[in-house]
């Protein structure tokens, strides 16, 4: 989807779109640049104003979910926290690392923007320098480590699923089951939905 397309887009789908920020519109401009067949846009007709959304603490989304992808803005945040632990359980998809060339003019200043972060947090580790790199040009490029099923940074809680870096666990999980504000995409609400919250809230709609 060239970018006048995806601007009229976003403009014919003002509920969604209208009230976005900056960085979420950047961010899917990236994706619809870089997997054009397979970016997911939602429309207006497609989506659900969910206020009422309260995670049970069930972990289902830590396991069914197969790519807990993770984007620069986390990535630089965990250099500026020091937190090795995180940064060395991603792992690159190779599949995907060819499409820097299509971003090729901006690999050095991605590369010395890297090398600049890590001086500046004190690290120098190669992985997370290519983490660093990769995120900033590619999007869903960079992905948690799994372990038994499920995310590696799943934990259990007294019977409770927890994150185990909950105080800065991913974006994408952050906002899950949203897509942009309190809009969530309205085939999440399914009855024998992977969350359970979302499957009761279904129920009462239907």
């Amino acid at each position: 989807m060239a970018s006048e397309e995806l601007a009229q887009f976003f403009r014919a789908n003002p509920q969604v779109y209208g009230h976005a920020g900056r960085e979420d519109l950047d961010q899917l401009s990236r994706i619809c640049e870089l997997f054009p067949d397979s970016a997911r846009l939602l429309s207006d007709a497609e989506a659900v104003e969910l206020p009422m959304f309260e995670c049970r603490r069930c972990g289902q989304c830590c396991s069914s979910v197969r790519y807990v992808t993770v984007c620069h803005a986390d990535v630089k945040r965990w250099v500026a926290q020091k937190r090795l632990d995180i940064l060395e359980g991603l792992v690159i998809d190779r599949r995907r690392t060819p499409l820097l060339a299509i971003r090729k003019d901006s690999i050095r200043a991605a590369k010395e923007e890297a090398r600049a972060l890590l001086a500046e947090a004190g690290l120098e580790d190669e992985h997370v320098f290519e983490i660093l790199y990769v995120t900033k040009l590619l999007e869903c490029a960079v992905y948690v480590k799994r372990a038994g099923g499920a995310c590696a940074l799943l934990r259990e809680d007294g019977g409770m699923a927890t994150c185990g870096i909950q105080d800065t666990k991913p974006l994408v999980c952050e906002k899950f089951p949203y897509y942009i504000g309190n809009y969530t995409d309205g085939r999440l609400l399914k009855e024998d939905s992977f969350c359970p919250s979302l499957s009761d809230i279904a129920r009462k709609r239907t």
